[in-house]
């Protein structure tokens, strides 16, 4: 691991053990139920609108979500050694600020927002554009990272399936947890 090269974090799954667009989902229809009528057409907009619809409908208390230590815990390892910390993530950047803000160990914050939705190919694309192929180590949980690992330097797995650690196994790769 080399210091200088920054720590790209996810959040879903990673950092906490949700998924805040389910999270937000339940939350937005306990207040109105009305609302799954929406979803079709917020879908259809992409799901970066859809994410952004759902902040305008519902407030998560992000203190109370299932914070993932392992994950906590390498991050702050990598903090005490001077890597810069960026929380990336498919997640709406209204959330993100706010996590990035409670836990209080990121240098920076990249999310979706209602025109662009972070995930997979977008993130790795995304990712590459500011640190170039191979210039960050990236921590996630699902097979849509596959393509954000392959383009990272160190691919980091936490809740690791079987099937995960067989299709990184060609990469360098470190296994903080397994499913």
């Amino acid at each position: 691991m080399d210091k200088n090269t920054p720590l790209i974090v996810d959040l879903d799954h990673t950092l906490i053990d949700t998924d805040l667009l389910y999270e937000s989902s339940l939350a937005a229809l306990k207040n109105s139920h009305w609302l799954i009528v929406l979803y079709p057409f917020w879908l259809i907009q992409g799901k970066g609108y859809l994410k952004e619809q759902l902040v305008k409908h519902c407030n998560i208390d992000i203190s109370t979500l299932p914070y993932n230590q392992i994950t906590i815990n390498y991050i702050k390892k990598r903090k005490k050694q001077g890597t810069k910390i960026i929380l990336a993530t498919a997640s709406h950047k209204f959330y993100a600020y706010k996590i990035a803000k409670h836990i209080g160990l990121f240098d920076d914050v990249m999310a979706s927002n209602k025109h662009f939705n972070l995930s997979s190919h977008n993130k790795a694309r995304k990712l590459i554009e500011c640190f170039g192929k191979k210039g960050f180590d990236y921590i996630g949980d699902h097979m849509r990272d596959l393509p954000v690992w392959e383009a990272s330097n160190l691919a980091v797995l936490v809740n690791a399936s079987d099937k995960i650690i067989r299709k990184t196994q060609h990469l360098n790769t470190l296994i903080l947890s397994k499913k």
